[in-house]
């Protein structure tokens, strides 16, 4: 029987299934060997080796962005040449990219190699995520029979950065003229209470939104404070210590960034949990961890391999154009992974050019471990992701994203071995996957107060959601585009991002802000510094902040933090 349900269509677009088993051939000789960003950054710099009319990286990522978003919308592009380039680099190191998945499926199902209408009932949420070729790819499997039901909203269309197409679920009619369509609105938001969907609805006229406003079911008034603080700082200590003296509540911490997550996890203490699955890879330490690994489980794993050799010797650094020059004298070679490494270390094959120090030391260096390491999968995990290699991390915010981020991914390991029957090299394909995917690594335990970004808190809800953080210079922050157009996209997304972090309460929405924070702290942190709001305090430097312009005004005034504080604790 075909009368299957598909309830996350990217379960069967973004995943293996699509191009495995028996439809193999519709990989056109790929393996299914995911790059992750750190390793594509890599690929970039070998390919300005060969390819030089794109002369810096900027221009290579920036290729790479088109073909990307050509892939997502199902059109073609004229870039035969860095299109070649970047094909003989991932058949060569045995690779694919995460964006190719759904091109791959596509042309599969067109020619044939997939086999058309597998479902006669499909069932796809969040239609709105898709790109524009992934909601084509219904049309093929779906076999028109039974029903095809999609749900969405374009208001919550956040991943702007991946080009999904919100315009899908909005044309959907058109796509489907001559079927019976039946469009049924959902406009009751029976989630959060009256003041909060108010704040909503204001957010999303101001964005231009054409739909009718929610109309708040819940049955309560709901409770919304706007709230400022002098510094930084004094934001962080005086949301901790609210959170701490309602000690009988649950909270969830939404932060435009990381940093914000990691102070106030510091300053809550051991009842807070942070959750930044979407970016555990940031850190060069943690990429250099997950490369070893990588080879470790798999030692023809080239791209594992060509990651190594993109580091500082015996550093934790990443080195300069990833020692693209020295490596490019070598892969020629031929040799397989651990072969080429093994010629390297000996001195069988001779290392030139740029970086060759590096990759030489770095050779010796994995080679040395891959001797010395153990058999046993728990304890080599154990090992590869030891928190405790952070304390080589001079900067103590960098070390403490470090040793959340190893400690994580090695907790994380150990679960997961058991569903990969204990084999390290399908262990770590499954972690590769749930990182390229942006995807939960495994079920978060529960927390009082959960900490996490906007993105990573879509499809959750909570009595009392926090918002910190929210100045201007930091959400939206810079906006590196010239085109007034596609800025003004991205800044309308940012605002959508804040109206799904917003409806996420239930109770009670908390909306943060500092109006300053020390200088050094905005420059390290990419806080976007406007003119003549730098100043200086007793010899220390500090730049002024105000209160997002993705927020309206609304009917309730902000409020002094600390006077908002008092009011609470007095009331607790």
């Amino acid at each position: 029987m075909k009368n299957q349900a598909l309830s996350k269509f990217r379960q069967f677009t973004r995943t293996p299934y699509a191009l495995s088993g028996s439809h193999s051939t519709a990989r056109a000789g790929r393996s299914l060997r995911f790059l992750l960003s750190f390793e594509t950054d890599a690929m970039l710099y070998d390919i300005g080796q060969t390819f030089t009319e794109l002369d810096t990286q900027s221009k290579r990522k920036d290729q790479l962005k088109r073909v990307c978003a050509a892939w997502a919308k199902g059109t073609d592009l004229d870039l035969a040449g860095f299109l070649g380039e970047m094909n003989r680099w991932l058949l060569f190191h045995d690779g694919m990219l995460m964006d190719e998945v759904v091109m791959l499926a596509r042309m599969g199902l067109d020619s044939g190699d997939i086999p058309t209408g597998q479902f006669d009932h499909v069932v796809i949420d969040e239609y709105q995520d898709l790109t524009a070729a992934e909601q084509r790819l219904v049309t093929n499997i779906w076999s028109g029979h039974g029903s095809l039901v999609v749900l969405g909203d374009n208001d919550q269309s956040i991943y702007r950065f991946r080009s999904n197409h919100p315009g899908g679920i909005i044309e959907f009619d058109q796509q489907w003229a001559g079927k019976k369509v039946t469009d049924i609105p959902i406009p009751e938001n029976r989630r959060s209470g009256d003041t909060i969907v108010s704040l909503a609805n204001a957010m999303m006229a101001q964005a231009g939104s054409k739909k009718a406003p929610m109309i708040p079911r819940r049955g309560e008034a709901g409770e919304l404070s706007p709230i400022h603080w002098q510094t930084l700082r004094d934001e962080i200590d005086g949301l901790a210590k609210y959170i701490l003296y309602r000690k009988a509540d649950r909270f969830l911490v939404l932060v435009p960034r990381r940093f914000i997550g990691y102070r106030l996890k510091a300053a809550i203490g051991p009842e807070a949990m942070t959750s930044f699955d979407e970016e555990i890879l940031e850190i060069p330490l943690t990429q250099e961890r997950f490369a070893l690994a990588s080879f470790i489980a798999n030692p023809i794993d080239r791209i594992a391999v060509r990651a190594l050799l993109g580091f500082h010797s015996d550093g934790v650094n990443r080195a300069d154009k990833r020692n693209a020059r020295a490596y490019q004298s070598v892969v020629t070679s031929g040799l397989s992974a651990k072969d080429l490494l093994l010629a390297i270390a000996d001195g069988t094959l001779k290392v030139t050019g740029e970086g060759s120090s590096h990759v030489l030391a770095r050779a010796k260096k994995t080679i040395e471990f891959l001797k010395s390491t153990t058999t046993d999968s728990t304890e080599l995990i154990s090992a590869i992701f030891d928190p405790d290699l952070s304390s080589v991390l001079q900067d103590p915010e960098e070390r403490e994203k470090a040793r959340t981020d190893l400690e994580h991914l090695r907790d994380s390991a150990h679960k997961l071995l058991g569903q990969a029957d204990g084999d390290l090299a399908k262990l770590l394909d499954q972690l590769r996957y749930l990182i390229a995917t942006r995807a939960q690594l495994t079920e978060a335990p529960e927390a009082r107060v959960k900490i996490m970004t906007f993105h990573g808190a879509k499809g959750l809800e909570a009595d009392i959601v926090i918002l910190a953080g929210l100045a201007d210079q930091i959400i939206p922050g810079f906006i590196d585009n010239q085109d007034p157009n596609e800025a003004k996209e991205v800044r309308e997304e940012q605002r959508r991002l804040l109206y799904v972090s917003a409806t996420r309460a239930k109770r009670e929405l908390i909306i943060s802000w500092p109006k300053s924070m020390n200088y050094k702290d905005a420059t390290s942190n990419r806080v976007r510094l406007d003119p003549n709001s730098i100043t200086t305090v007793n010899g220390q430097k500090w730049t002024k902040l105000g209160r997002t312009t993705l927020l309206p005004d609304g009917p309730d005034q902000p409020q002094a933090g600390e006077i908002w504080l008092r009011q609470k604790l007095a009331k607790i």
